[in-house]
């Protein structure tokens, strides 16, 4: 049985959507034949003063996790403190554990903490016949640029750039999740690259109905109901959808309604924003996993937003979770980045225009409000696509042919 040993900050029990794909990634690996490790920190991701024990089998998958002072993520020194302590820490216990077990056919290393792929280059060196990749979810150190920061910050992003393009090099292969993403990290040019986008935590069978008493939690007798669920954060925008809701109030009142069930440090602002003239504008508490598909589902559309420089740096989770519960999406961000690509490649949603007029899309949504008939076709496309391209099951069978694939042709180098 080959040996896979997953990086990555947070993880089961941790609720973070990228600690649930990643153990998501863990079982789905473990039942295609592989014998998996994990290393990991013990601190909870929205809350640092939670931890987990050293050690835990968790339904055979061994997890190892290092101790990470309580530094919050909210604060970019803090954070910086939090990837250079783990990357230190994960070299430490990864050393211990091959000591001790013996050797790892191959690695997959994750993008948090941020530049934690510069463990790449200790690994090779501990682990010299190994499989290595860096699945990124986050590309660094683009997303510091992103968020901009005081002129020290930004002086040390070119140096932080050759740091990576030399960390790059120790992997056999860099997968992104999506197209704008693999440009961004073809510039490094080190690796082979592929696409694995990360999949939807509720994947439902068919496209599931509506809940009426949940849809009505979300936009009452609202006749299109659309939602934005999920993390409303630096890379996240809301203008352009109150806007539009304004737009659509303006046409037809209450008949169109938008519902925010979101969290993040850009929520107070979100509800700042919201006057009382805003009567097709709503707020529900942010749901569990186990209320998510109902949630998914009371929706008619979903709505997801990039801020423009982020575009290629991340991708929104939320646009898989939407298209596996058959509900497009109504995009609002950059036009060359995976999703506005991905809408018009699968005709999966709508995209608001780059210069703000939202009339177009006014249109076409109540348009779908006088033909329920071509809304459900429309969603059924959504479904398709995700089983088809973007559903766990495709993205696991992938990624268990090209490890196994790896790890055979650097046995034959080595």
């Amino acid at each position: 049985m080959p040996r896979l040993l997953l990086a990555y900050h947070f993880f089961h029990p941790d609720d973070v959507v990228s600690a649930r794909i990643f153990s998501d990634f863990a079982v789905e690996q473990q039942r295609r034949g592989w014998e998996v490790s994990v290393v990991t920190s013990n601190r909870s991701c929205f809350d640092p003063a939670r931890t987990y024990p050293p050690f835990e089998d968790w339904n055979g998958i061994q997890i190892h996790r290092v101790f990470r002072p309580p530094w919050t993520q909210a604060r970019p020194v803090q954070r910086l403190g939090n990837s250079g302590w783990m990357t230190a820490a994960w070299l430490a216990k990864i050393s211990r554990l091959t000591a001790r077990l013996g050797a790892f056919d191959a690695v997959v290393v994750g993008s948090d903490p941020a530049f934690c792929a510069s463990v790449g280059r200790g690994l090779r060196r501990l682990l010299p016949s190994a499989a290595l990749v860096h699945w990124c979810f986050d590309v660094y150190p683009e997303a510091i640029s992103a968020e901009g920061g005081n002129a020290a910050v930004r002086a040390l992003v070119p140096v932080a750039r050759r740091i990576m393009k030399w960390s790059y090099g120790a992997y056999d292969e860099l997968v992104d999740i999506g197209p704008r993403m693999r440009e961004r990290l073809a510039e490094y040019a080190p690796a082979a690259q592929r696409t694995a986008v990360p999949w939807a935590l509720a994947e439902p069978p068919r496209p599931p109905a509506a809940d009426p008493r949940v849809r009505a939690e979300l936009c009452g007798r609202a006749k299109l109901a659309l939602l934005y669920s999920g993390t409303m954060g630096r890379a996240h925008d809301y203008r352009a959808f109150l806007a539009l809701a304004r737009a659509c109030r303006a046409r037809s009142g209450d008949a169109v309604a938008f519902c925010f069930s979101s969290r993040g440090n850009r929520q107070d602002e979100l509800r700042a924003a919201v006057t009382p003239a805003d009567t097709n504008v709503s707020f529900v508490p942010f749901a569990d996993e186990a209320g998510l598909e109902a949630r998914l589902a009371a929706a008619d559309l979903h709505l997801v937003s990039l801020q423009p420089e982020w575009a290629g740096i991340v991708v929104p989770s939320k646009f898989f979770g939407s298209l596996a519960v058959g509900r497009p999406v109504l995009y609002a961000g950059p036009g060359d980045s995976e999703i506005a690509r991905w809408v018009a490649e699968y005709d999966v949603g709508l995209t608001l225009r780059d210069d703000g007029d939202p009339a177009p899309v006014v249109e076409r949504l109540h348009g779908l409000v006088d033909d329920p008939a071509a809304l459900g076709r429309w969603q059924a496309n959504a479904f398709a696509v995700y089983q088809r391209a973007f559903s766990k099951k495709v993205i696991n069978d992938a990624w268990d042919h090209a490890l196994r694939g790896l790890v055979g042709r650097r046995a034959a180098a080595v």
